[in-house]
Formats: C-alpha cells, sequence, structure tokens
C-alpha cells in the first residue's frame, strides 16, 4: 500500500506541494486533514532524518506520510514536534477500505499471526472493529497507546506492533459494509489469508458482479466450495449459506455482516433442504471426483443405469441445487468449460436440460474466476422448469477489457431476464 492509495480510501485529495523542496527534501504532495496541513515524502533510500522532520514541522505541517516498503510511515504533530504514529489519526470514518488497504491489513495480520492461525486472527480483530468502535480509536494511532491485545482479537501469542498496527489502520475506516462491491472486498481480504488459498478459494472480484442480482429473489441460498465474492450476493438478503467445514472460522464475522442468513458449515450434498428457494447460487469444488455409496441417490451418480466409480462434484452440486428450488427460481452456477463442451459429458448436458431451462451461458476468459488457477470456466444461468423452443443469451467476455465486458455483460444479463422471466410470470 502506498500513501496515495491510502489517502485516496479516506476520499483525501492530494495535490502539488506549495514548496516542492525543503532543504534536499523533495515533496510528493500536499493533503489536508482535519483542518490541518500534511505532506507526502518519497525519499530515495530509509526513512526522514529527525532534522528533516523539525524543518517540516516548521513550515506548519502537522502530518507527515513516507512511502517506502509495503506499509508507509506516518508522523503526527505532538506539541511541537512530528512523532511517529501507526496511521492518521482520521475522525471521519465514513469511507469504506479500499483493497490496497486491506491487503495492506492482511500483511499485517500474517505479521502478527507469525506461524500461527491469520485467518483466525484476521476474523476476530474484524468482529472487535465491529462490535467495539470505542476501542479503536485515538490510543491506537499512538505508539505509546497500551490497548490490550484481547481487545483488538490477538493473544499472547501474537506479535504486539503488527496486530496494534493493523488495528490502528482499519481505525480509520467504517467496516460494516453498504453495498456488495464493500462485501466482496472484505471477503476476499479474508480468503488471502487462508493457509490453502487453492482449496477454499471462492470467486474473485472481478466475477461478482455476474453472480448477483435482483432476479435472483428475496430467499436465497448459496453453496460454495470456497469463500470468495460470490458471498456478496447475500448482502440484504435472507435465506442460507453453505460453506465447508473447515471454514467454520468465518462464522462471527458472517452472523453479524449477513444477519438475515442461515450459515451451516457442512457437506452440502448431505443436506436436506425444502425447495423453497427463490434464488440459488452454486460455486461448485472444481476438479473434485467424489465416490461412495452415499451418490447413489444421485441421478447423475449413474450412467448406463450403473453408479459411477467416482463421479464429478459439480455435477451432483448441481443437481442438489436445483432439488432445493421452487418452480420458477433461476440458479446462477459457474462450471469449468469441460462440462459445457466435452463429448464426455455430454449426459450432463441432456440431463440438465431435461429439468431446466437454459437461460444464459457467460464464458469467460483463462483464469478469470478463481486466484492461482488458470481454469476457464463459465457462468450458467438457469430456469426451473424446463422448457421447449426458447431462446438462450451467449456472451463472450474478453481477457483485454475485462472489466468493461464484465459490465456490458451484467447489462445484458438484466435486460435478458427481465424480459424473460416477466414473459415466463
Amino acid at each position: 500500500m502506498d500513501a496515495r492509495t491510502y489517502l485516496s480510501s479516506l476520499g483525501i485529495d492530494v495535490t502539488d506541494a506549495a514548496q516542492p523542496v525543503i532543504g534536499r527534501l523533495a515533496l510528493a504532495g500536499e493533503f489536508m486533514l482535519g483542518g490541518e496541513r500534511g505532506v507526502l515524502l518519497r525519499p530515495k533510500r530509509g526513512d526522514v532524518s529527525d532534522r528533516y522532520l523539525e524543518l517540516l514541522a516548521g513550515e506548519g505541517y502537522a502530518f507527515v506520510i513516507v512511502d517506502g516498503g509495503s506499509y508507509p510511515s506516518f508522523y503526527a504533530r505532538e506539541q511541537e514536534g512530528l512523532v511517529p504514529v501507526r496511521a492518521l489519526p482520521v475522525a471521519d470514518r465514513s469511507h469504506f477500505p479500499s483493497a490496497g488497504v486491506l491487503g495492506a491489513w492482511g500483511q499485517l495480520i500474517h505479521a502478527a499471526a507469525g506461524h500461527g492461525d491469520a485467518t483466525k486472527l484476521g476474523v476476530a480483530q474484524m468482529v472487535a472493529r465491529l462490535d467495539g468502535d470505542e476501542v479503536f480509536g485515538p490510543d491506537l494511532v499512538r505508539p505509546t497507546g497500551g490497548v490490550p491485545v484481547s481487545r483488538l482479537g490477538g493473544d499472547e501469542s501474537v506479535a504486539v506492533e503488527p496486530l496494534r498496527t493493523a488495528a490502528a489502520l482499519l481505525a480509520g475506516f467504517r467496516l460494516r459494509p453498504n453495498a456488495p462491491d464493500e462485501l466482496v472486498r472484505l471477503v476476499v481480504a479474508l480468503s488471502s489469508l487462508l493457509p490453502d488459498k487453492g482449496q477454499f478459494s471462492g470467486l474473485t472480484e472481478s466475477v461478482a458482479p455476474l453472480v448477483r442480482g435482483h432476479q435472483l429473489g428475496a430467499r436465497r441460498l448459496l453453496v460454495s466450495g470456497g469463500a470468495g465474492a460470490e458471498i456478496a450476493a447475500l448482502l440484504g438478503a435472507e435465506g442460507t449459506i453453505f460453506l465447508p467445514a473447515e471454514l467454520r472460522l468465518l462464522e462471527p464475522l458472517l452472523e453479524r455482516l449477513l444477519p438475515s442468513v442461515e450459515r451451516v458449515f457442512a457437506d452440502f450434498l448431505q443436506s436436506n433442504l425444502d425447495g423453497s428457494y427463490d434464488g440459488v447460487i452454486v460455486v461448485p469444488p472444481f476438479g473434485l471426483q467424489l465416490s461412495g455409496a452415499q451418490l447413489a441417490r444421485f441421478e447423475l451418480s449413474k450412467r448406463g443405469g450403473k453408479v459411477r466409480s467416482r463421479v464429478p462434484a459439480e455435477l451432483l452440486f448441481i443437481e442438489h441445487a436445483l432439488a432445493a428450488m421452487a418452480d420458477g427460481a433461476l440458479l446462477v452456477t459457474v462450471l469449468p468449460e469441460g462440462l459445457l463442451s466435452s463429448a464426455g459429458h455430454a449426459d450432463f448436458r441432456e440431463w440438465l436440460l431435461e429439468h431446466a431451462r437454459l437461460l444464459a451461458v457467460v464464458s469467460l476468459p483463462a483464469g478469470t474466476c478463481f486466484r492461482g488457477t488458470g481454469v476457464k470456466c463459465s457462468v450458467v444461468i438457469l430456469r426451473k422448469p424446463a422448457a421447449d423452443d426458447y431462446p438462450i443469451l451467449m456472451v463472450d467476455v474478453e481477457a483485454h477489457d475485462l472489466r468493461g465486458d464484465i459490465g456490458a455483460a451484467r447489462s445484458k444479463l438484466d435486460d435478458f431476464l427481465e424480459r424473460e422471466v416477466a414473459a415466463c410470470a
């Protein structure tokens, strides 16, 4: 995180310095905070000497930010001089942290956890911030501030200074999301702390707009093999979220962010659901082959009347999700390209079209859906029950303009779904 990213996240503009040079020190910009002047520095090497801090204080600067390394150095005026602080003392906490700020917070949490559980520590600190605003105040910013680590989510095993610095960084921001994009940022920041990011990786931030929409209705079911941007589809909704048991450590945070959503950390395929959901989002675990006698109850576990020895998890997740849907409900899922095109999975596609109406397919570039993998996948939208002779929206998203193309694809989806859902009402 650099200083401009931090200041921009706080809604603070950086302007050219009125005096671009003091001594041999070049000033990279100025800003205002609480009616007082601050300055941004980018020294070629090292930090800023005490002599230059005295000169800056003499010029009337109340704050100094020095870029360098993964986290800037901060100084604030105390009495007649500038002293080190952990972050700027921000009174207006109306801004939500950017992805860059949350990334820096995640690095500090990793440093605080050491060889311990960074995800658990990160969740605990976010919960502490959401539950106890008064703890995250001016004392956190000052290095002399001795807020007990237990009130910041830590215990005796953590590195104290990185934990307090992480808390001081959060202290300047609003942490309760008001919009899906804000919740996406929180979830992505937490998922980056997971020890095995590949095993429990959810969707990336860029794909999130494609798996949410008001057409999903008020009562929703979200099933995911990981923790990613798809969780934002439940913000402000009622329903249920199914996540792997290994992600139960996220429950205290999800309880506060999604209060109207039932949280289940268990094997989705072993669940019994009532079939009353208006909309279902499924992000199945990719590449997982399942086996065992308990799979025999699924139609897609058989081929030619015989139970297969191994079944792709994606097939069973889709079958079980369709069973949980009310007639007229929408299913939004993400599937690997092979299931949609290879001859070996023709029986799956035939079964799918017998049980649901295919509304749309959005083909995405390889490596778009999940962090750290080059899998090519598509977002598929279905409506229960099946139908005959209907239009299908096909959209290709190109890699060269991912953000623009995904925005355009979401617009096309909205227009198409509005027409088709209304026609079926």
